[in-house]
């Protein structure tokens, strides 16, 4: 029982040749969290579509993480799975990690929460204290997610240990163990840090997300505090301060699209928002983030800034 992760041949609509490969991936993995135990081939379906994201990622990073920011979602959990693994796709090479561990670490993103999709969906719609039950449920999470894995035939042990050990903290404060700096492996650690910095980057029902550039000072307050300053520093890159598909107050007045990073972190390449404006990508001097309410029918003009990467590279 699969249901490959394929390209659709019938013509698509500007929207769909645009973002469509993002929106498919939080389905398929929609789709295929609660099969695991169903399916032969679960470890080979999840690995596919890392390696779809991994392509998505490495091509298109900018357009890939605008995605993230823009596309609506009817699941904070798979969506969250998939924002987390797309982070960790692109630094990679700069941490010394072989394409295979970088392929299985990506896994670890997609799954390091399948024992708790419900509950971390449930959690997402509401800001109320957690009933004993749920604190337990959620301690015992990575411990739970490594076993329905295993039952699923999966038992890569890089993959295993991440989700394990994705809570664990370096100030000895984590879960499920409570283990210190030392004792936490590499792999974990990139996941914990990935996992926090897209879960401050994306809103809650009951919170807002926090402005990026807030999000990412407080990841560079906790450099060799309670995260890796070399992975720190590679997350905070990635992302940037105004990440693209994030929306700006610019200096000289009016509001922007971030579309591209520039080597001026202040002064990425913007389109300026309006009937009027030109749609070519210029840097521009940002003063501070906007707040957007991003509907259904804006989706297919934002995602023509991007031309198309993210179908064209990743969803072959």
């Amino acid at each position: 029982m699969t249901r490959p992760l394929r390209r659709r041949q019938r013509r698509t609509k500007p929207f769909k040749t645009r973002f469509n490969f993002y929106h498919r991936a939080y389905q398929y993995l929609g789709w295929l969290t609660p099969r695991l135990l169903e399916l032969d081939d679960a470890e080979a379906q999840v690995r596919k579509l890392a390696t779809r994201l991994i392509s998505s990622a490495n091509h298109a990073p900018e357009a890939t993480l605008a995605a993230s920011l823009l596309l609506p979602y009817a699941s904070y959990a798979q969506a969250h799975a998939v924002h987390v693994a797309v982070l960790i796709a692109r630094p990679a090479s700069r941490l010394s990690m072989t394409d295979k561990d970088s392929q299985t670490l990506v896994c670890a993103g997609l799954t390091m929460n399948v024992s708790m999709v419900e509950l971390q969906d449930e959690l997402n719609r509401r800001a109320a204290p957690l009933s004993t039950l749920q604190v337990n449920q959620l301690h015992l999470h990575p411990l739970a997610s490594s076993a329905i894995l295993r039952e699923a035939n999966i038992e890569d042990p890089v993959w295993h240990l991440a989700i394990i050990e994705h809570h664990e903290r370096w100030n000895g404060k984590g879960y499920p163990f409570a283990l210190e700096r030392e004792a936490i492996s590499a792999y974990a650690h990139i996941l914990h840090v990935a996992d926090v910095a897209m879960a401050r980057l994306h809103p809650r029902h009951y919170r807002r997300s926090l402005v990026p550039r807030n999000a990412m000072a407080q990841l560079f307050q906790q450099r060799d505090i309670l995260t890796d300053s070399q992975l720190t520093d590679c997350l905070i890159k990635e992302i940037g301060l105004y990440p693209p598909g994030s929306f700006v107050k610019l200096e000289h007045g009016g509001s922007a699209i971030v579309v591209h990073h520039s080597d001026n972190i202040t002064s990425p390449l913007c389109v300026r928002l309006g009937r009027d404006a030109s749609r070519t990508p210029q840097p521009q001097k940002v003063v501070g983030s906007v707040e957007m309410a991003v509907e259904a029918r804006h989706l297919p003009a934002l995602a023509s800034l991007w031309n198309g990467k993210i179908v064209a590279t990743a969803a072959r």
